[in-house]
């Protein structure tokens, strides 16, 4: 008798961690699509490049993880700062860049408020950061390239909402500009 007890009481644990995890990272349903644009241009120093990251939501975002893959072909690209001036993650309260360069990956993480008051990531479009590479000489605009990746552990192209179950995953863009 108390076997059958401690079988049914697992498989009722088992279920019950099972659903909660569909029910947390089941992605938000929206009429409007959240999209990362990610822009590229020359800056007016020869081989450097300034990558300009866009976001539109449509909820409220309260951390992002951005992954990407910033490659040149045969070329380097190499990190070198980033800006938040002006942008809609200026006020945040943890900004983390962790650039790879030798696997030419570089992931930004951002918390937008980690104490009362709690402040998120408005609804809206607009620029989230501003990125600043080197490409190894001879680089071109064209010659770049940029994806999304993954970084283990977990992270992936999201933004978590503010009740921490639930997350976005933006459509994403790789665009070219020629100005400077």
């Amino acid at each position: 008798m108390r076997l059958k007890h401690v079988v049914l009481i697992l498989a009722l644990v088992g279920f019950m961690f099972t659903g909660a995890v569909l029910i947390a990272d089941k992605p938000v349903e929206s009429k409007k699509p959240n999209l990362c644009e990610v822009v590229v241009r020359p800056t007016k120093m020869e081989g450097h490049f300034e990558i300009e990251i866009l976001l539109t939501n449509d909820k409220p975002i309260a951390a992002i993880s951005f992954p990407f893959l910033i490659t040149a072909g045969e070329k380097k690209m190499a990190y070198d700062s980033i800006s938040f001036e002006g942008s809609r993650a200026e006020f945040c309260a943890a900004k983390i860049p962790n650039p790879d360069t030798a696997n030419q990956k570089f992931n930004l993480g951002i918390l937008a408020s980690m104490t009362p008051p709690l402040k998120y990531i408005e609804p809206g479009t607009g620029t989230i950061a501003k990125l600043y590479f080197t490409g190894d000489k001879g680089t071109s605009l064209e010659d770049i390239k940029i994806d999304t990746t993954f970084f283990p552990p977990s992270n992936h192209l999201m933004g978590v909402l503010p009740d921490a179950k639930t997350n976005i995953y933006p459509d994403f863009k790789f665009t070219i500009a020629e100005d400077e």
